[in-house]
């Protein structure tokens, strides 16, 4: 059941990131481009790590089989992650005004060193045996680099945008030392790596709320756009993860394109184009149904996602539990009808409200 749970997750979380990550860089500003970007790398970093967990727990003998990638992905996703905060400073850099080039510097430096850590062989990547020690030195220099980080949005954190970045790195670090640090003698401490993850979540969300403050009809044409891009890969990772395991029977996989197109980008192109010209006190009905719908779909997306996976690896082995992954699939079709109702109903009472057409321009 924590594999299946841990598995909607990972998934959820990737989708959420990179989503978020693409709304920004539809944005103007170079800083929230900026941030998107750091956004779009954080997911697909993690991805390299996360999908082979999660083919690891939709497969049987899934850690011993998928071993090898699972130690390639940490080495990218450690790679990833250093790029990330290096261009997390960039962005503290930008907000608070700090141009001190000492504080660039360092931050390069500990990042270069980290990384070269990372390449070194004594890693053992791709092999059955890691190297605790080399573990827990590659981490001192990324250690460092928080702190800092931790420290400087601290000092800076009555700047709007800076506010909780403190608390949400310092959170981060605060769960992810212990599984570096003793995880190979007590393996239940890598659960903590989910509430890393959620700060993670949280620092993007931080950004993304500083940069798109007003609910507006454009931030519902940029949603849409940004599920035609999540479609279009939908198909692509559909094609191409099929065709590497050989996999010609269709199954939820086959689903998740056209359901992204016609549910997130179809759908909310729809609804823009039917509130575009209404007023800004009219278009701000629509945040709380739209934002339901949002819920629904991403939670729709994510299981169909690990139920299309678990087709393709799981062989017909009863790796998972259907009845919990019905369950989790339902509730995320519940919250996209509620939304998708609430969004119509809302539609009816403002053009009764306003007595006129909602495609009218006058």
């Amino acid at each position: 059941m924590m594999g299946l749970i841990e598995s909607i997750f990972d998934i959820t979380y990737l989708i959420v990131v990179v989503a978020l990550g693409i709304r920004l860089s539809l944005l103007k500003e170079k800083q929230a481009k900026l941030f998107g970007i750091m956004a779009i790398f954080l997911g697909l970093g993690d991805a390299f790590h996360l999908l082979p967990r999660v083919l690891a727990h939709l497969s049987k003998d899934g850690f011993i089989r998928y071993q090898a990638a699972l130690s390639w992905g940490e080495f990218i996703t450690g790679i990833t992650m250093t790029i990330f905060y290096v261009l997390f400073y960039f962005y503290y850099r930008s907000i608070s005004k700090d141009f001190d080039n000492k504080k660039k510097y360092i931050v390069y430096l500990l990042a270069a060193i980290r990384i070269i850590l990372i390449l070194l062989p004594q890693n053992n990547w791709g092999l059955p045996d890691k190297n605790y020690t080399m573990g827990i030195v590659r981490n001192i220099p990324f250690a460092i680099m928080g702190l800092l980080l931790i420290i400087w949005t601290y000092r800076k954190r009555q700047i709007h945008g800076l506010e909780k970045m403190s608390l949400l790195i310092s959170l981060s670090f605060i769960f992810y030392i212990p599984v570096v640090l003793w995880v190979n003698k007590i393996p239940a401490l890598g659960a903590l790596m989910m509430p890393k993850t959620i700060a993670y979540v949280l620092i993007v969300v931080e950004g993304f709320k500083y940069f798109i403050k007003d609910f507006k009809a454009i931030n519902i044409l940029d949603m849409s756009i940004t599920y035609l891009i999540t479609g279009l890969v939908a198909g692509v990772f559909y094609r191409e993860f099929t065709k590497y395991y050989s996999f010609t029977e269709g199954g939820h996989l086959a689903k998740l394109h056209p359901h992204t197109l016609v549910l997130g980008f179809v759908v909310t192109i729809i609804i823009f184009i039917l509130v575009k010209n209404l007023k800004q006190n009219d278009i701000n009905n629509f945040k709380k149904p739209i934002h339901i719908y949002n819920t629904g779909l991403i939670a729709t997306l994510s299981t169909m996602t690990v139920y299309g996976i678990f087709d393709v690896v799981g062989n017909g082995e009863n790796t998972i539990n259907i009845s919990a992954m019905s369950g989790f699939s339902g509730l995320g079709h519940l919250l996209l009808a509620i939304g998708f109702i609430y969004t119509l109903l809302n539609i009816r009472k403002v053009s009764q409200t306003n007595n006129i057409s909602l495609t009218n321009t006058k």
